[in-house]
């Protein structure tokens, strides 16, 4: 079982040009003898180097045809995790996966969500199917696939209904640790020097048990240095007033508490992903703190927040584009005052979910009870992740049960 440990490898995820992947639902069509040739000669050429490295390359070869499910969010809402897709897709063959993608209004369309996963799910050579974003919906899909195909492997990232629940139906799955990551979103406003930290959500994110405990953490280190807490309910984007309605709210509200309290070093936390670029844009044109995106990421919110230009070639190096925000930024004094994570959360976790299953397809794994192979696991980690990232299990905040199959990771934040 994984405890706590500290990753040494260094090793980055490799940045490769997206191309656009084909219609929803739909399965790639490339050739499939390339890359089956490449495994023949890996086969063939192990056996001179050992038992070991020709066994692995045995399983590769022999490996059966399969496909790998992915159900989606939609580029108009989550872009960053549908462009990650659509990279990881063409980096590994598009050949190997099914895509569709959430709808874009979950909560009113479990249904379709059900449906599309299911529809997914019945092609015969899919073996893994992951939900990138396990958006609502999710669980009942889950629940009707086994009915049907029980031997699907099952893989969640960030998770968006009942998280425990989630627990029970996924097979492996991988968040940001709630309590690591909201004690240095929280520390970096400190070390800004922020009198009050305005945390905005709202009731459907707040009946998320993870939101709450990075809550918890962000409140508990703010006490502990006299910053000032304070919860405010902000529109949800799925209601009424929509993503714009919402915007507009994070418009007024951020310089209304800068008139308000007298100071511009406040700073505002939102958990939801679809206002980042507007509220940080505010933030940064009225002088407030911006400690971290909820899904902490170079290529969230900054590019059209800051009006940042990024050519073709780099639009997916992050030192890159890193180095562009903090250009940017000191053209508004506000170094410093701007944190976030040096590459993206998105790319790990989906790059982890991606290989994992992979491996999964191709027998290359040693699970015992259908819990996941924790060596395969902490060496995929280490690689995608860096020196700063600390990974766990995580544990249930209220009764401490242990989950093998779910893991949480944390890195410092980088001050732009």
């Amino acid at each position: 079982m994984l405890k706590k440990f500290w990753a040494t490898a260094t090793a980055a995820v490799m940045a490769v040009s997206l191309v656009a992947c084909g219609s929803s639902g739909s399965s790639a069509s490339s050739n499939d003898a390339p890359a089956q040739t490449k495994a023949e000669e890996q086969a063939a050429g192990a056996e001179a180097k050992g038992d070991s490295a020709g066994e692995e390359a045995k399983d590769e070869a022999g490996s059966a045809s399969y496909k790998i499910g992915l159900m989606i969010s939609p580029l108009a809402t989550r872009e960053e995790y549908y462009r990650t897709a659509e990279m990881l897709v063409e980096q590994y063959g598009a050949d190997k996966f099914v895509m569709d993608v959430y709808p874009e209004d979950p909560q009113n369309e479990q249904e379709v969500t059900i449906s599309k996963a299911l529809n997914i799910a019945m092609d015969p050579e899919v073996k893994a199917l992951i939900f990138d974003s396990a958006d609502i919906g999710t669980i009942a899909a889950v629940n009707k696939i086994k009915e049907e195909r029980p031997d699907i492997k099952i893989l969640f990232g960030s998770l968006n209904e009942d998280v425990y629940e989630m627990a029970k139906v996924g097979d492996i799955m991988l968040t940001i640790d709630p309590e690591l990551y909201g004690e240095s979103v929280a520390q970096m406003a400190v070390n800004a020097g922020a009198k009050h930290f305005i945390f905005y959500s709202f009731a459907r994110h707040m009946s998320n048990s993870m939101k709450v405990r990075y809550l918890e953490s962000m409140k508990r280190v703010c006490e502990e240095n006299g910053v000032a807490f304070e919860q405010v309910t902000m529109p949800d984007p799925m209601g009424d007033a929509g993503v714009t309605g919402a915007q507009q709210f994070m418009l007024e509200s951020i310089p209304s508490l800068m008139d308000q309290y007298g100071t511009k070093d406040i700073a505002y936390f939102a958990t939801v992903s679809t206002i980042q670029e507007s509220m940080l844009k505010t933030i940064v044109e009225n002088g407030g703190i911006y400690p971290c995106h909820t899904d902490p990421s170079p290529f969230s919110a900054f590019s059209g927040a800051l009006g940042l230009e990024i050519d073709d070639a780099h639009k997916y190096d992050a030192e890159y584009v890193t180095d562009l925000i903090t250009k940017k930024l000191a053209e508004y004094n506000m170094n410093g005052r701007v944190g976030g994570w040096e590459k993206s959360l998105v790319r790990c976790e989906m790059e982890f979910l991606f290989q994992y299953a992979m491996d999964y397809c191709e027998g290359k794994l040693n699970e015992v009870d259908g819990q996941p192979d924790v060596e395969e696991v902490e060496r995929l980690l280490s690689s995608i992740y860096d020196e700063t990232a600390k990974f766990n299990n995580c544990t249930n905040d209220t009764t401490g049960e242990e989950y093998p199959n779910w893991f949480t990771v944390a890195r410092d934040l980088y001050v732009f």
